[in-house]
């Protein structure tokens, strides 16, 4: 039933009546802003931070009118309150203005964007312009649009107009995207060399946490019989590279027990006893890193910094919120460190943390004890299952991105159920599709995924499953789409969601950060020598860079994998590389001298041409044909003439290399052929050919590597004993 104006009783009863000591009561009894419905999370950011500053009824008013009145999704309000409060915090300490009439945006707005002692960079300048002229634009038609009587009360807290002249004369957002556009495609530039590597060495990373995950649970089971007890240090040996991973298995009791004079005698005492939080059933297991051992320098000895691919991440306490705790020495030091792997420059930088319990952190009922255990360890403690959850996750998101181009708002919509993902059955072999909505259309569009990609989707499937203790062939848990993203109004119902963990979808910030977790080390640099951070957007334009200049996937079909509707942004996505420019260049330069080709072959073929081969070659062959060297994911009609060796559809497959050696000799011989004959054309379509077969042979090379490290067998070595301590302890 809607709420009366002036009701200030029934407004008491409501969910949002702490506000009333902070924002005056007739806002929050404003007609059509129903502060029964508004999110939460502004609400509170309201109460503890807004609250006493001179903007707090203007921002207040603000919230309510943009959800209420311009229907803008609860994000972007919510980007619009943080972002409008941090500023307006700057700018009136830095203005020396006391209250909110002060605020003078002809004034203040040009000297703040024209002001170089101001830190803030352009785009965020350009933002709180953006923020503050369109939000200024809506609360003024809200209050337009009242009767004359509450005119004359709201407004009081409307934010003043800025004059359009002005307004377009400090528009600056065309050179903030073009620098952004610059910078994305230098990093882009960074990564695309190393596509096939970054592929290939998350593949190899999952394994090696898969491998310590199954090392860990068979000590786990000695113990359990009673055939080994805690602690247990062991080993097992790595093959990329060729390393021993030494460890130690602990629990609860047995960590207390031995490290027993730094503890006090209460917890050694029930930790004898079994007691509280050393009862069977909440004494769990943890690892502390002992170090590696390089098997081919026996000289090194033991090293405890390099485990695996992230003991610095541990050793610096990196995971979840941990750059953010600790002395303010500890905290400067983490950040100095993230920065120098190129993670966001911002002083409360985590680039590690999902926010959610037990995937990249610990969980809550293991938190404070490895915390306190930590301060007594010699190495970096861990739970096993935490990072296994999150290269599970990233390798899967990794995996989707590199193969299909797709944005993180459309990896987010894959769940478990047969309207989205199902299986087509061609020639006996199984093929998965996906079925999602692209950002900016209004029809689901149809994604073909390899088997790797299906395989990844069933190892999260089967990570769920366990996490959740779900039967065999019970459906997953259904939850509401991550609040947190822009387009969650469009998915209002809860559904069986692939990326979810602990009851919640993740949101794109936690996808995120089990990427950073599974590539962190891996070093892309511009040409300037700056770190690249990997995020899902400049996956899609290495993506897009990749299959149009290293696969010659023609622009058209480029925007159809990408699905995007105007080829001029397809184009700006997959822009050639300027060492790839360069090469072109002096390769055109070569053709001219020596009359191997003309300038309308080398320059003339249009989109609008491109367009008209592309419908001519459309034959119908079903879906994921047996082609040269692997399997076509084509889903009904061939974008490429058939010619499949290079193309993005097709799956090579490593068991069929001597089909592409094949062609790769008859190229050879072809080419000799038409350099003879001075067929210039044909001299280009074999290099090009034999270029294709050899970046094939390396993608088979790389799949045959991981492959076989997924199915290596480490042998576990059980290495010492070490006696808990105490046990006499009165």
């Amino acid at each position: 039933m809607p709420r009366r104006r002036g009701n200030l009783e029934l407004l008491q009863a409501g969910a949002w009546r702490d506000l009333l000591d902070v924002v005056d009561a007739r806002i929050l009894q404003a007609p059509g802003l129903d502060w029964d419905r508004v999110d939460r999370r502004a609400i509170r950011y309201l109460k503890l931070y807004v609250a006493g500053t001179p903007w707090i009824n203007p921002l207040a008013l603000m919230v309510g009118v943009l959800l209420f009145s311009a229907r803008l999704n609860v994000a972007t309000v919510l980007s619009r309150l943080y972002g409008m409060h941090v500023r307006w915090q700057v700018l009136f300490a830095h203005y020396q203005l006391r209250t909110f009439a002060d605020w003078d945006p002809c004034e203040h707005l040009p000297r703040y964007l024209q002001d170089e002692a101001c830190a803030d960079s352009l785009k965020t300048k350009q933002d709180f312009l953006l923020w503050y002229r369109s939000s200024a634009d809506h609360v003024h038609d809200y209050v337009r649009a009242l009767p004359a009587d509450l005119q004359e009360i709201y407004r009081q807290w409307e934010c003043p107009l800025l004059p359009r002249g002005l307004d377009h004369q400090l528009d600056r957002m065309a050179e903030v995207l073009e620098d952004q556009r610059h910078r994305r495609k230098v990093e882009t530039d960074a990564v695309t060399p190393h596509f096939a590597r970054l592929r290939g060495e998350a593949h190899v990373r999952w394994n090696q946490l898969f491998r310590l995950r199954a090392k860990v649970r068979e000590v786990i089971a000695l113990v359990t019989t009673g055939q080994e007890s805690c602690p247990v240090t062991f080993s097992y040996e790595e093959t990329h590279p060729r390393q021993r991973v030494h460890v130690r298995l602990w629990d609860r009791r047995s960590f207390v027990l031995a490290h027993a004079e730094q503890y006090c005698r209460e917890t050694v005492w029930e930790a004898r006893h079994q007691l509280r939080g050393f009862r069977p059933g909440r004494n769990t297991s943890f690892l502390e890193v002992v170090g590696t051992d390089v098997l081919d320098d026996p000289s090194s000895g033991l090293l405890p910094e390099q485990f695996l691919w992230f003991g610095d991440v541990l050793r610096y306490d990196l995971l979840g919120e941990g750059p953010c705790s600790g002395t303010p020495a500890e905290v400067e030091r983490k950040q100095a460190y993230l920065q120098s792997w190129g993670y966001e420059i911002e002083p409360r930088c985590k680039p590690f943390s999902s926010g959610i319990a037990g995937l990249l952190a610990w969980p809550f009922e293991h938190a404070n004890f490895l915390r306190q255990a930590q301060a007594r360890a010699q190495g970096p403690l861990l739970l096993v299952e935490p990072l296994f959850a999150a290269v599970t996750f990233g390798l899967a998101a990794l995996d989707f991105f590199t193969t299909t181009g797709a944005r993180m708002n459309e990896l987010l919509q894959v769940r478990l159920t047969p309207d989205c993902l199902y299986t087509m059955e061609v020639e006996g072999t199984q093929r998965l599709l996906v079925r999602l909505l692209p950002k900016g259309m209004t029809r689901l569009a149809e994604y073909v995924v390899g088997p790797e990609t299906r395989r990844h989707f069933e190892r999260v499937a089967f990570l769920l499953q366990e996490h959740y203790g779900l039967p065999p062939g019970q459906s997953l848990p259904a939850v509401a789409f991550c609040k947190h993203h822009g387009r969650a109004a469009l998915f209002p119902e809860q559904q069986p969601y692939l990326f979810q963990y602990g009851g919640q979808h993740l949101s794109p910030s936690a996808i995120t950060a089990c990427l950073r977790f599974l590539c962190h080390g891996m070093v892309f640099e511009t040409v300037e020598g700056k770190a690249v951070v990997l995020k899902a957007h400049l996956l899609r334009h290495v993506f897009a860079t990749h299959i149009h200049h290293v696969e010659q996937v023609p622009l058209d079909i480029v925007a159809v994998l990408l699905h995007q509707k105007n080829t001029r942004v397809t184009a700006y996505y997959a822009a050639p590389p300027w060492n790839q420019v360069m090469a072109s260049a002096n390769a055109v330069l070569d053709r001219f001298a020596t009359h191997l080709g003309s300038l309308d072959e080398a320059f003339l073929r249009a989109p609008a041409e491109l367009q008209r081969q592309y419908e001519e070659a459309k034959e119908r062959v079903g879906t994921l044909a047996k082609v040269p060297g692997g399997d076509c994911t084509c889903h009904g009609q061939c974008p490429v003439s058939f010619a499949c060796t290079g193309c993005v559809f097709k799956v090579p497959d490593p068991k069929r290399r001597e089909e592409i050696e094949e062609q790769e000799q008859w190229a050879l011989i072809r080419l000799e052929q038409v350099k003879l004959r001075g067929l210039g054309p044909e001299v280009v379509k074999m290099q090009a050919l034999l270029q294709r077969c050899h970046i094939e042979k390396e993608e088979m090379q790389l799949i045959e590597m991981y492959q076989k490290d997924e199915h290596y067998e480490a042998t576990l070595r059980i290495e010492s004993h070490v006696s808990p301590m105490a046990e006499n302890l009165p």
